[in-house]
């Protein structure tokens, strides 16, 4: 007497013959009639989803914003207040606020071999553009400020020129980081099945997680000496580049950057809320750069246009430090109604912001 116990096949599995279950490939499932196999879809993020709509109204509002400061900066660029921000610098920062933005278009994007490179290239680029020119700023603020000598002559590098050539070499570094990820991990994309859940099908960009929070090493960099010169320099005038506008800027980024790494590692089972959260991160950093460095001097040229004049700047044609009798005196006689800045303990008479 012969018995024959049918095994039910697999979920993944289809009829080989009357007798064999076969496993379908990874990425593929069975028929319905279990005759072979068909390729699984592909899953990603799409614009439609829930997933990237608050992402992409947020970036778009953000852009919005950026635009917004930009008009209002180019509409009054010969100002008092748009000049002692320092110009130059400050489009930059502008730039790489806008380019924080448009990042999570990148990251909610279908993966390809170009967008996986862009993702590459404009995350890590965009955050040094911008810490970039928040660490020219915070340094030169600080050479200028610090240990500052009777009689010491002005310090180099800090005509406009020489800000913008030293913040475009910092910029540089970073490119050259990404240059040579591009070149020992080539941009591409992979299909990921979990054992789990063999019946989806991700699409991913081939890089790893720990590969891109590498890249962020050197902007990790940027924002810690930014942050100790922002704060060597918070007692310094802030209508010297605002220093004090600068210190809360890199405070609350620290505080977002220290969020972000354990968000983005505890969420890396589930691409859709690791995404989603690097977009909202990375997005909140641009926000808090608008808020604390441009927001104040949007409100004083819209709504406090009194202020906006000479008269609140200081008056920056040399580089010295009272203590002389001879300085005091000569300063004394420009103007009877001299009132010292104080800068890290130090009375600041009169300092520079010519060109080299």
């Amino acid at each position: 007497v012969c018995c024959w116990i049918c095994i039910p096949c697999q979920p993944y599995q289809y009829l080989q013959d009357e007798f064999t279950c076969a496993d379908c490939s990874f990425g593929q499932w069975p028929l319905a009639n279990l005759t072979g196999c068909y390729d699984l879809p592909e899953e990603y993020i799409r614009w439609e989803d829930a997933w990237a709509i608050g992402p992409v109204t947020i970036s778009c509002f953000g852009i919005l914003c950026t635009l917004t400061v930009v008009g209002v900066f180019f509409q009054h660029n010969e100002t008092p207040v748009v000049k002692a921000s320092g110009r130059e610098l400050s489009y930059i920062l502008l730039m790489g606020v806008l380019m924080c933005y448009s990042i999570t278009f990148i990251y909610i994007a279908k993966p390809s071999t170009a967008v996986c490179t862009l993702r590459r290239l404009g995350l890590g680029t965009s955050f040094a553009v911008c810490y970039s020119a928040l660490l020219t700023k915070t340094n030169r603020i600080a050479r200028i400020f610090s240990g500052v000598k009777d009689g010491a002559q002005r310090p180099r590098f800090i005509s406009p020129a020489s800000q913008v050539a030293i913040c475009g070499a910092l910029i540089s570094c970073q490119l050259l980081v990404a240059v040579i990820w591009l070149l020992v991990e080539v941009p591409g994309v992979r299909k990921e099945v979990s054992p789990e859940r063999r019946d989806v099908v991700t699409l991913k960009c081939n890089s790893r997680d720990t590969s891109m929070l590498m890249s962020l090493t050197y902007n990790c960099v940027l924002i810690i000496l930014c942050t100790v010169y922002a704060f060597k320099t918070r007692k310094c005038p802030e209508n010297f580049n605002e220093a004090k506008f600068i210190g809360f800027t890199m405070y609350t980024t620290c505080i977002i950057w220290l969020a972000f790494q354990p968000i983005f590692y505890v969420t890396a089972s589930d691409y859709r809320v690791q995404t989603t959260t690097m977009c909202i991160s990375v997005s909140l950093s641009g926000f808090v750069v608008l808020g604390c460095m441009f927001a104040p001097k949007v409100h004083i040229i819209m709504f406090q246009p009194q202020k906006n004049v000479t008269s609140h700047r200081l008056n920056l044609n040399r580089f010295s430090v009272s203590g002389a009798a001879t300085t005091c005196a000569s300063h004394a006689s420009v103007s009877s109604h001299f009132v010292p800045t104080v800068c890290n303990g130090r009375e600041v008479v009169d300092s520079t912001t010519s060109s080299l």
